[in-house]
C-alpha cells in the first residue's frame, strides 16, 4: 500500500529561499511539487522521505534562481487492486459509498462495484 520511490529531479530554488538552510529550502520546494499529487505509475505523494542527494547550485544567466539537481525519496500511497483498505464512511446513498483512510477523502465505490450481498435502504426520513 506504501511504497518509497527514488526520484532525480532538477530543482528550481528561488531567490527568496536563499536565506533558509539548503535541505529544508528544497525539502519545502519538493513538498509544493509532489504533495498530494498523483504522479503517473507511482501513485499518490504523501510525504517527502528523505534527500540522498543534492548537487549543482547553478545560477542561469538573467534568472536569479539557483538550480540543484536533487535525489530524494518519497512516500507513495498505491494500493493494489483488490487490496482491502480500513477507512471511515463519509458518504453513502443509492450510488455507492465515500470512504477516507484519512489522509484523504476520495475514495468512491460505485453500487455496481459493490459485492451482490450488499444493499441499500435509503433513509426514509431523508428526502
Amino acid at each position: 500500500m506504501f511504497y518509497l520511490s527514488l526520484i532525480e529531479h532538477t530543482l528550481r530554488l528561488p531567490p527568496h529561499l536563499l536565506d533558509l538552510p539548503l535541505n529544508e529550502a528544497i525539502k519545502g520546494e519538493l513538498e509544493s511539487l509532489f504533495l498530494d499529487k498523483v504522479i503517473a505509475n507511482l501513485g499518490l505523494c504523501i510525504s517527502v522521505y528523505d534527500i540522498r542527494s543534492i548537487d549543482g547550485g547553478f545560477v542561469f544567466p538573467g534568472d536569479g534562481a539557483s538550480t540543484y539537481t536533487v535525489e530524494f525519496r518519497l512516500v507513495m500511497f498505491r494500493p493494489f487492486v483488490g487490496e482491502i483498505i480500513t477507512a471511515k464512511l463519509k458518504e453513502s446513498n443509492a450510488n455507492g459509498l465515500r470512504l477516507s483512510p484519512g489522509f484523504f477523502d476520495d475514495i468512491y465505490i460505485p453500487i455496481h462495484l459493490m459485492p451482490n450481498s450488499c444493499h441499500c435502504e435509503p433513509n426514509p426520513e431523508k428526502k
